[in-house]
């Protein structure tokens, strides 16, 4: 099918750019992105039994066969849909910045935050289908024992996964965040070590963690057209994920994201001209900007591809404490 859009080179590069600034997202920390050649495949899925599963080595007898190591775990499939949208640059409200690409950059932003919010919203889906546990006592509550709480979860992971609490990352979201701040439990501790307003180096510590991670992203709720009304991403709970920054798929984690790199490979060129290929990616990054020209309303069209795939890799490498505050 013809197109007339192009690859833009420059604005994916500055899309790339925006999408890997954290802002407070989460996704990309506990779904790390896998960069997945074809757009739907088969992945290992990973049971306690299967983490489990190690061989029990005896000594080799000479000229006997080698014990080999066989991945015994489960399978399930991605399917990369794409996510992308587009943004139109009108000619009239290019006049109103200083230079001529200023505009450009602001719609890849635009482009780039909403697809980042919908994936935000899509992996806090599948972090509420892990296993999950109320909190008896509010972290508000100043008789609360959030670490207590954290231990407890941690270890229905390790005991699932056989995964450290310091390997483990805690996700919680900025009201929660501001709570503990408070927290007389935790404000004693720090008050002679480390004074100061407790951040997330110090929560780190005080849980014992991989790291503490704080969701500032929030979504609005009303309805087109009502006063406008806003809520966390992240609701209120706790979610402890075991995340790895490892491309290897039999490396157990809580979550990863499937990326179809066909978009994102290196720009190639027509063998007839030498003109860029039309559906080329721009680089090995996650988002890819295409440009045309739409006369009907005067406009520059910006449009982000995105396919991904998030999934649940382990469930028993995940866990979920409801209700932090009351």
């Amino acid at each position: 099918m013809e197109t007339t859009a192009t690859l833009n080179p420059i604005l994916t590069v500055v899309a790339n750019a925006f999408i890997r600034d954290p802002k407070g997202f989460v996704a990309d920390i506990i779904a790390p992105r896998f960069p997945a050649p074809l757009q739907a495949g088969t992945y290992y899925k990973f049971a306690a039994a299967d983490i489990a599963n190690v061989p029990n080595l005896k000594p080799r007898a000479s000229g006997a066969p080698y014990t080999r190591i066989q991945t015994k775990v489960g399978s399930d499939s991605y399917n990369c849909e794409n996510y992308g949208l587009e943004a139109p640059a009108p000619d009239e409200e290019r006049k109103k910045y200083a230079t001529y690409f200023d505009l450009d950059r602001v719609k890849v932003s635009r482009i780039v935050d909403t697809i980042r919010v919908n994936r935000e919203l899509r992996v806090v889906g599948l972090v509420n289908t892990l296993p999950a546990a109320n909190i008896a006592v509010p972290w508000n509550d100043p008789s609360s024992n959030p670490k207590a709480d954290v231990d407890a979860a941690c270890e229905v992971i390790r005991q699932q996964s056989g995964t450290a609490k310091g390997q483990i990352t805690m996700t919680i979201n900025h009201p929660t965040f501001l709570a503990l701040q408070t927290h007389p439990k935790l404000t004693d501790l720090f008050k002679f070590t480390s004074p100061g307003v407790l951040n997330e180096e110090k929560l780190t510590s005080y849980f014992g963690v991989r790291r503490v991670v704080i969701a500032y992203n929030i979504q609005a709720i009303n309805d087109e057209g009502q006063a406008f009304s806003a809520a966390d991403i992240w609701g209120n709970q706790a979610s402890f994920t075991v995340d790895v920054e490892s491309a290897d798929l039999e490396v157990p984690c809580c979550l990863r994201t499937f990326n179809w790199t066909a978009f994102t490979d290196l720009v190639s060129t027509l063998d007839s001209g030498g003109a860029p290929a039309t559906g080329s990616g721009g680089g090995a990054g996650e988002q890819t900007i295409f440009t045309y020209r739409d006369e009907n309303v005067k406009s520059d069209i910006h449009r982000g591809d995105y396919y991904v795939a998030e999934k649940v890799i382990s469930p028993g490498c995940g866990y979920v404490l409801n209700n932090c505050l009351g």
